[in-house]
């Protein structure tokens, strides 16, 4: 059964219905198709046996159980009620199919169900309704055509994550949506555990896609279906029991809850309809239980697939919504019955159809009385249709009937249609030569091309309509616009037509293939896949065509796919049909109005058909068009039209353009590189920058000349050559040095170091210095000098000589390389060892050292002390110290026994202590002997007098042998042992083994012990005093051993330290002094108990070995340190030699570092320094690569170059200075914002020398806290310092603005970007200062992210604003900020006052950048902005998103320099102009190339300033020719014009033709003479033959039969009169003539055009007209100053009202005011001084109204006199005499026109005769006095104007007098 590609009705799904779309097209009703299906599944409950379940609903916990209600499922049950088949699930009632329980097992998880339809539908729903269980957890709904290979439909998932678990596919979260026509989803919309029970799954195969309004073929296919399949494969279960159900033995299961998990399913709708292609609106059920369509249309077959017999006249096609592709009848006028379509007919228009037109292919088969051709509208050969026959009449052809003898053969020509013509084809005349009409037929819209004037189409112009305008090319007559616009990648406007012709390019194919054999790998849709050949650039390829001939065993529609260019486009039309086992031959024209989008189904843009042909990827063929799996498919051919310049063809390609490419643009379409071939590449040695074709920008590659190629998206060189490397071929390859970018093949020259040879290279890299000197940058280990040249330090050799090279010295790496010249660098031999170390091979220990100086290398120094040894040289081996007497010790630092240190004499004395006195021969620190009892002195030399020793001992106790064994042996309290004894425990290292469990006696001393016994570890009890395990010592601080214990001794001054046996006080160790309270020399820390400590203070690393008393802490040397002085100081190396590192302590890691000495620590041997992050070097002295700017104050010690992510090299800039920005003079208050920037105010802001203050309750109702100031736009730089003071008064320090950050900047290239600095809380009332520096350091994101320097510069290259927090603290009442400033960098020198500039890089842009961050264009480029055409740049792309990049300006090769902005070139040279320099400046011509001589001059234009248009390559055409001028090069006369400009001082003059004398049409275009009419001669033809007479209709002939006689008659008498010689006194009237003459030329003169009476008479119109409309206007103005005069009246009435009123006022306040004048002598006057100004003012006003009564009179008067004159205007203009005035004027001008008749007449009697001159006089009298009079009227109206104008000019004057008096000062005061 064939798989539909038919569009679908869109279906809108609801519950239980499907409303169908209303189209235009033939749909059948849509079906629910699961009631008539086969229905199967592989599990059942109740199949083998009675089976229990419960009901889910009932499980819930927290839910109490009602009823419960466990049932039976048994299929074989005699109950009904307890059968549960699959078939209940389609029946339509509200029984349900169950699956087991997985009580059964967990295998029940998967069940399948299967539909079986019978018959193919498109689907579009299926909905399933669960019974008494949830709906199914994971789940797969699949369709399959065949029943054998099922697709997904959908997948259902309990969870998102089980979706990528388990069918691995991201889950589509929400209601399910659809992305493509043919999307698998994966959702858990439906999986949810509610409901419990008759839960509904909805899935729609059709709504919600991209076509569902119009269903494309991946649709239909994709809904097209036979069998539907629902796999289960785990039920949905209540999380509670899953750990019940996770058990893995079945036996440990509760069967109470796997018995409520089983599937259900209560109904199952599928909704679908039959495929009928959109030609029947009913398929009803037939006899064979099968569907079929009721076609329409005109269409026949099972599902209306095909035309009926005789409805061929076009293909076959779908029906659409919009489209009915109803089967047309071919029209065969009556002859035949059949026919079929042929593609070839209907792309030739061979075939009429019914409707009279030649559209279609049908072709008639069985022509029916003697007709044939493709209508049956001609004749088999021997008859003949009448051209007065119609093809519709029966038996239309007759026999030829051709005489047997006369004729050729018996065929005669069949109808007229083959007759030969009688006439030309349409754009012909002329007929027989039918020449060609001047309208062209291609590109005029002319009826009939040869009427002129021609009408040009839209893109079309010339005088015959036969060229296409600039910017289009191919004139076609069936372009409606006539031509097509040139595309040319958008990069040009000049192309033309190809003169290629097409050439087919393929071949025969006889491929064959089985859906059998692929259906498995490749589905159910396939395709061909061409080959090579048809992929790359197509370009050509326009309106090319592609040939299909394909063979198969089912019905196919064709359908070619083309991809390329980032689209992928198919045919629009599907195809035609075929029957099985035919052939098919399809044509497509390679045309977009063809093809449409893959994706969107959108028509394809001829800007886009052009991308995908300049860059074919695939073209593909569909290959399968069935799912039946016998089918098998052959293509026999596949062939491909390809334009080629080359090719021998009729078919000329036209349709391609040919492009004028500017410079650096190639290919037909400037899509090519024509030198390359390369698809969308550019011309040699250019780029398209990031591959965009159409629109794209075409640049040179900056490789300096090193390749021709690069990449089109980064600009990247491509295969550098010259030993160079690089992004632009601009450095040289490792190994190679010289400057790469000078561009020759000898930049790069490889390295010597020092030689070029390889046996004497020792450095794979080099480079050349700013002076131009070659240095090698990688000398190998044992090599220095700028070129490798010399042997390193401890090295030796010849590494100049060849062969030569440096090798170790042979010093046992004992040499001190801290010293140059350790080695000789030509022997070898060591001169200098390290310290330490000697020897002539550094292979011993130096004097003073000893040790292993070749394998341990640990030669240390001998140490000897100074006062104990004879020498300071020890045993080199040992370090063994030669002692003086006395002394012992390896260091001879120690007294021998019985000696002790005499410091007077700074040696060791013998002790020599009694041999009788003392208890021994040694002595303390002092010499002082110990003595006996009894003896004393420093010797005990001396006896005590009067000492006597007393002792007592215990009795000695004498036991038996068995005794003593009864007593060791007895089982006593302790450990089972007797009194005396112990048992001791097994230690640790004995594993457990013991003396056999014997008990130990414990050997108590009786003296000292309490008693015999000794607890479990031997320690007896003992006496006071007595200390040590057996009780045997005195303690500490005890003497005189023996019974009873041990005597304290009287010695609290020194500790009670005695000795043991005499109780003599003893000194503390190492303590001097009568008692003993100071330590001895060398010694510290004084304890009365334990003594003094020894210093141990290094010989070598401490100025002397005294130590502090207290700390111990030795007084070291400067390179020493340590309490010991026994280290090297920070900053030092290799103890004990401690010599200087040299570490920078700008670039050293701070750890190691002493910042207030200002020195680091190094490794020892070596001196390499521990570097911070991004410094290199043993000393940390420089940065590593792509770093710049060493500084102390960073903690990376150098920063990164950002460059804008243009390059990775930079360095510190130099030359500038440190300069404090300030705010402006006027800069006095700054704005209040929020901290979003979202309000400003300046509302309670006010400044107050030197600060600014917020008063806080004037700006509480604007803003909302925090409140921050905004600083002014000059204040951003990077690597300075923001410095500014702040002071604020508030109730409380803390506050909600307290955490609020500090300081805010907003910026970024896409102004998103904020970061804050916090600083920690400020002081109320307490002026703070800050300086934050300028870098990234300590700055973060708003969101707390840490900030990059990236980052931060990022923002620094767009700074919107920076705030500054003004609110502090809580209730704040007032906030100041002042001292703000900024430092920036500046070029300068630096001074005291402006330190040096750091922290600022200074890059190596690369080409099309500048400024010292690559922040800018360089000269001749612009920055191609994000969101244009192209996003790339010249040579790299920035890292700041927004910033755009750098391109070099488009100026086609004719200018360097454009707007960095708007890229708009500046400056054109060599005559061009326009944005690109583009096109030729006006008066040049030619093609904008990029060579210098691309616009000539358009030499002959014939214009002072001539223009002109290229035409083709090499030639132009002056497009603005002079009035008279015409042609290509303006280089002939026009029409109605003669000459020849072609010679030199040639030129076009209008032929004048005299317009009576002369016949219609133009006059000779190169002599002028014009045709003139019988009687007429001259140039001109303006002059009369002999015996001729000019009128108005022409010339008249005089030579009648009484004219002529006349005129022969004087004709004699002349001839007589000029043979007779005239001596009479009476001469020939010539003066008189004469005379006339010049009076007829003076009339001529007066009525020429200008004097003439209509001219007059119209200039005298027009003045009345004008006349009229001001005194209207003069008549208005009249009126409104009348107005305004009454209105002064009236106020004047109303103020002497108002005098009159003040008057009376004053005379009854005179009179009160007698009486007080009378008591105060008050005169009137003075009355007057003590009134209110006001009233005196109103005095005043009222004395000033006696003047305006006055003006007011006189404005009366005036307005009577203005009155009077308008009235009179007003009159004059009514009373008519002006009409009677034009009237009179008219008559005279009639007058005047039969005089000139007149005048005529007797002029052309005088010129002929000279006669009646009397009458010609006195004619001339009387016109002269008409013109006199015509010349009186004239000036009367002149006069009547004249008085209106003074007329108004008065107004106006009084006017202004008006306004004058309204302004004295009278009327100002009222």
């Amino acid at each position: 059964e064939s798989v539909p590609e038919n569009i679908l009705s869109m279906l809108l799904l609801s519950k239980d219905k499907v409303i169908t779309a209303i189209s235009i097209c033939l749909f059948p009703a849509v079906l629910n198709l699961a009631t008539m299906a086969n229905i199967t599944t592989n599990a059942t409950c109740g199949s083998t046996g009675p089976e229990m379940f419960c009901k889910l609903v009932e499980h819930v916990p927290g839910q109490p159980v009602r009823n419960a209600q466990c049932r039976i499922c048994n299929q074989r049950s005699a109950n009904p009620m307890e059968h549960h088949p699959v078939e209940y699930a389609i029946d339509g009632t509200n029984r349900w199919w169950q699956s087991p329980s997985i009580k059964n097992g967990m295998e029940y998880h998967y069940v399948t169900i299967t539909l079986d339809l019978k018959q193919v539908f498109q689907i579009a729903y299926v909905i399933i309704k669960a019974a008494n269980s949830p709906r199914p957890g994971n789940w797969i709904l699949e369709r399959s055509i065949d029943g054998v290979t099922f697709e997904p439909w959908q997948y259902y998932a309990i969870t998102d994550t089980e979706c990528l678990t388990r069918f691995n596919i991201n889950p589509r979260t929400g209601p399910p949506s659809y992305t493509r026509d043919d999307e698998v989803i994966c959702t858990s919309f439906y999986s949810k555990i509610h409901p419990l029970e008759n839960g509904e799954i909805h899935t729609s195969l059709i709504n919600g896609r991209p076509s569902a309004d119009d269903p494309s073929p991946t649709l239909l296919n994709f809904t097209s279906a036979r069998y539907i399949r629902l796999v289960f494969q785990r039920i949905r279960t209540l999380n509670a029991d899953l750990m019940t159900l996770t058990l893995h033995d079945p036996k440990d299961m509760d069967p109470i809850v796997t018995r409520r998990y089983y599937y259900t399913i209560k109904d199952i709708s599928v909704g679908g309809m039959c495929i009928c292609f959109g030609h029947a609106k009913a398929c009803p059920l037939n006899s064979v239980t099968k569907f079929s369509c009721e076609c329409e249309h005109n269409t026949c077959g099972e599902s209306c697939d095909r035309c009926c017999p005789g409805y061929h006249q076009q293909p076959w096609m779908a029906g659409t919504f919009l489209t009915r592709h109803v089967c047309e009848k071919c029209n065969c006028h009556g002859k035949a019955e059949e026919c079929y379509f042929n593609q070839t007919v209907a792309d030739l228009s061979l075939s009429l159809d019914i409707h009279g037109q030649y559209k279609g292919g049908g072709v008639c088969i069985g022509c029916r009385d003697d007709t044939a051709g493709i209508n049956c509208q001609s004749c088999v050969p021997g008859f003949y249709r009448p051209a007065d026959v119609s093809a519709e009449e029966e038996n239309p052809c007759i026999p030829c009937s051709c005489d047997p003898y006369g004729s050729i053969s018996q065929t005669c020509v069949a109808d007229s249609r083959q007759a030969m013509p009688r006439m030309c084809a349409i754009g012909y005349m002329g007929y027989p030569y039918c020449e060609r009409c001047n309208c062209s037929v291609e590109g005029s819209v002319n009826a009939d091309p040869c009427i002129t004037p021609c009408i040009c189409k839209e893109n079309v112009e010339g005088e015959n309509c036969d060229r296409c305008k600039l910017g289009f090319y191919n004139l076609q007559a069936s372009n409606r616009p006539g031509c097509e616009k040139c595309s040319c990648m958008g990069v040009s406007s000049q192309c033309a037509a190809s003169t290629w012709t097409y050439q087919n390019v393929g071949t025969h194919y006889s491929l064959i293939v089985r859906h059998l054999d692929v259906v498995d790998d490749l589905g159910t849709a396939y395709y061909w896949n061409a080959p090579g050949l048809y992929l790359g650039n197509k370009v050509s390829c326009k309106e090319c065509r592609c040939f299909t001939f394909m063979k198969l065993k089912v019905q196919i529609v064709i359908l070619l796919l083309y991809q390329g260019g980032g689209m992928k486009i198919n045919y629009k039309r599907f195809g035609e049909p075929v029957y099985p086992s035919s052939s098919s031959t399809s044509h497509i024209v390679l045309l977009p109005e063809n093809f449409r989008v893959s994706e969107t189904a959108q028509p394809v843009s001829r800007r886009d058909f052009l991308s995908v042909l300049a860059k074919v990827t695939s073209v593909m063929v569909r290959a399968s068009y069935s799912t039946e799996r016998s089918a098998v498919y052959r293509l026999h051919s596949f062939s491909m039209e390809v334009a080629n310049p080359a090719a021998i063809g009729e078919r000329r390609a036209s349709a391609v353009e040919v492009c004028s490419c500017p410079y650096g643009y190639g290919g037909t379409s400037c899509e090519v590189n024509t030198h390359h071939s390369s698809i969308c590449a550019c011309a040699l040695g250019f780029r398209r920058v990031n591959g965009n074709l159409y629109n794209g920008v075409c640049e040179p590659c900056h490789c300096h000349g090193h390749t021709t190629q690069c990449h089109e998206v980064t600009g990247h060189c491509l295969d550098c050559s010259h030993n160079t490397a690089g992004p632009y071929c601009d450095t040289c390859l490792p190994g190679y040095y010289g400057n790469a970018t000078r561009g020759s093949p000898a930049d790069c020259q490889p390295c010597a170091c020092p030689l070029n040879i390889p046996s004497n290279n020792f450095s794979p890299t080099c480079h050349l210095s700013q002076d131009g000197e070659l240095l090698c940058d990688q000398c190998r280990p044992g090599y220095t000098g700028p070129r490798c040249d010399r042997c390193s330090n401890g090295y030796y050799g010849q590494p100049t000589v060849p062969g030569g090279s440096c090798r170790l010295c042979d010093c046992n790496g004992n040499l001190d390389l801290s010293i140059p010249g350790s080695c000789d660098p030509n022997t070898g031999r060591c001169l200098r060892c390290r310290q330490g170390y000697g020897g002539k091979s550094c292979d011993s220990c130096a004097a003073g050292y000893y040790g292993d100086a070749i394998i341990a290398k640990d030669c240390q120094p001998c140490q000897c002390h100074t006062n104990g040894s004879v020498s300071e040289v020890c045993n080199q081996e040992t370090g063994e110290c030669h002692c003086k007497e006395n002394v012992l010790g390896q260091k001879c630092d120690k007294c021998r026994p019985n000696s002790w240190w005499d410091a007077e004499h700074q040696e060791c004395m013998p002790c020599r202590c009694s041999p009788y006195g003392s208890i021994s021969q040694r002595c303390d620190v002092e010499g002082r002997c110990i003595c006996r009892p009894g003896f004393v002195g420093r010797r005990c030399d001396l006896r005590r007098l009067g000492y006597e020793r007393r002792e007592t001992r215990r009795p000695v106790e004498r036991i038996s042998v068995d005794s003593a064994q009864q007593r060791w042996g007895g089982i006593t309290r302790t450990g089972g042992c007797p009194r005396g004894a112990y048992r001791p425990k097994a230690r640790a290292g004995t594993h457990g083994l013991t003396t056999g469990g014997t008990c130990i006696p414990c050997h108590c001393n009786s003296y000292g012990s309490k008693s015999f016994d000794c607890d479990e570890n031997g320690q007896c009890r003992c006496q006071p005093g007595v200390t040590g395990p057996k009780c045997d010592r005195c303690s500490r601080g005890y003497f005189n051993f023996q019974e009873g214990g041990c005597t304290p001794c009287q010695c609290s001054h020194v500790g009670n330290n005695c000795d043991a046996n005499t109780g003599q006080c003893i000194c503390p160790p190492n303590t001097i002094g009568e008692r003993c309270d100071r330590c001895a020399p060398n010694h510290w820390g004084h304890d009365i108990v334990t003594g003094c400590k020894e210093c141990g203070c290094n010989v070598i690393g401490s100025v002397t070995q005294q130590c502090n008393v207290n700390t111990g802490c030795c007084i070291c040397h400067d390179s020493f340190r340590g309490d010991k002085c026994n280290e090297c100081q920070i900053g030092y190396r290799d103890f004990p030699q401690c010599v200087q590192c040299k570490c920078n302590i700008a670039g050293s890691d701070s750890q190691t570092c002493d910042q207030e000495r200002g020195a680091c620590g190094c490794a020892d041997r070596t001196g390499k320094c521990s570097c911070k992050e991004n410094v290199e070097g043993d000393y940390c002295d420089h940065c590593k690569p792509d770093t710049f700017g060493l500084s102390l104050r960073n903690p990376l010690g150098c920063s990164r170059c950002y460059c804008y992510g243009l390059t990775h090299f930079c360095t510190e800039a130099q030359g500038l200075i440190r300069m404090w920005l300030t705010l402006k003079p006027e800069q006095t208050v700054l704005p209040l914002v929020d901290k979003s920037n979202a309000v400003e105010t300046r509302t309670g802001v006010s400044f107050q020398h030197p600060e600014i203050i917020i008063h806080a309750e004037l700006i509480t109702s604007t803003l909302s806290e925090p409140y921050y100031w905004k600083l002014p736009e000059q204040f951003k730089a990077y690597g300075g310092q923001l410095k500014y003071a702040v002071y604020y008064e508030a109730r409380e320090e803390t506050g909600p603005s307290s955490y609020e950050p500090q300081v805010i900047i907003k910026g970024g290239p896409n102004h998103n970007m904020v970061m804050t600095r916090h600083i920690t809380g400020l002081q109320i009332g307490q002026l703070t200062r800050h300086e934050i520096d300028m870098t990234e350091h300590d700055w973060k994101f708003a969101d707390g992210r840490t900030m990059t320097r990236e980052d931060f510069m990022d923002i620094l290259f767009y700074v919107d604003y920076i705030l500054i927090k003004a609110s502090h603290g809580n209730l704040m009442r007032q906030s100041r900020i002042s001292e703000v400033s900024l430092t920036v960098a500046e070029e300068g020198i630096p001074t005291k006052e402006s330190e040096k500039a750091h922290q600022i890089e200074k890059c190596d842009c690369p080409i099309g950048y500048s400024g010292l961050s690559c922040e800018e264009c360089a000269a001749g480029f612009y920055r191609l902005r994000s969101g244009f055409l192209a996003s790339a740049p010249a040579s790299s792309v920035p890292t700041a998103t927004g910033m755009g990049s750098c391109v070099q300006c488009q100026c086609s090769g004719h200018s360097s320099s454009c707007d960095p902005e708007t890229s708009i070139c500046q400056n054109c040279q060599d005559n061009t102009e326009g944005d690109r320099c583009e096109r030729c400046a006006p008066g040049f011509y030619g093609v904008v190339r990029g060579s210098p001589d691309d616009c000539k001059p358009c030499a002959y234009c014939m214009l002072q300033i001539p223009t002109c248009v290229a035409e083709g390559f090499d030639d132009y055409r002056c497009t603005a020719c002079p009035e008279g001028y015409e042609g290509k090069h303006c280089e002939r006369c026009a029409t109605g014009y003669h000459g020849n400009p072609r010679i030199p001082g040639g030129h076009c003059e209008e032929c004048k033709c005299s317009l009576w004398g002369a016949l219609p049409g133009p006059c000779d275009p190169v002599t002028g003479q014009c045709r003139c009419r019988v009687g007429a001669s001259g140039m001109t033809c303006d002059q009369c033959m002999d015996r001729h007479v000019s009128c108005l209709e022409g010339s008249l002939s005089c030579d009648d039969e009484c004219s002529g006689l006349l005129i022969s008659d004087m004709d004699r008498l002349l001839s007589i009169i000029n043979e007779v010689t005239l001596t009479t006194p009476l001469p020939p009237p010539y003066k008189v003539l004469y005379r006339f003459e010049n009076m007829t030329e003076e009339l001529k003169h007066m009525l020429s055009p200008q004097k003439a009476p209509e001219r007059l008479l119209q200039l005298a119109d027009s003045n009345l007209g004008s006349l009229v409309t001001e005194m209207d206007q003069l008549h208005s103005r009249a009126t409104k100053v009348s107005a305004d005069g009454e209105q002064v009246e009236d106020d004047a009435d109303r103020i002497h009202k108002r005098a009159e009123d003040l008057e009376q006022f004053i005379r009854d306040t005179l009179l009160g005011a007698k009486g007080s004048r009378n008591e105060k002598h008050l005169s009137p006057i003075s009355f007057l001084y003590i009134l209110p100004t006001g009233i005196s003012g109103f005095i005043f006003s009222v004395l000033c109204s006696q003047d305006l009564e006055e003006m007011a009179s006189e404005l009366g008067a005036l307005h009577g006199r203005l009155d009077d004159r308008v009235s009179h205007l007003t009159y004059g203009l009514s009373d008519g005499r002006l009409a009677y005035r034009v009237q009179d004027a008219e008559e005279h001008a009639k007058q005047l026109n039969n005089s000139a008749a007149i005048l005529d007449g007797i002029l052309a009697e005088a010129k002929n005769l000279s006669f009646n001159a009397t009458a010609a006089f006195n004619a001339y009298s009387n016109i002269k006095a008409n013109v006199d009079a015509a010349e009186k009227e004239a000036k009367a109206a002149k006069q009547r104007a004249s008085e209106a104008l003074a007329l108004v000019r008065g107004r106006t004057l009084s006017r202004m007098e008006t306004h004058a008096v309204c302004n004295s000062p009278c009327i100002q005061l009222l």
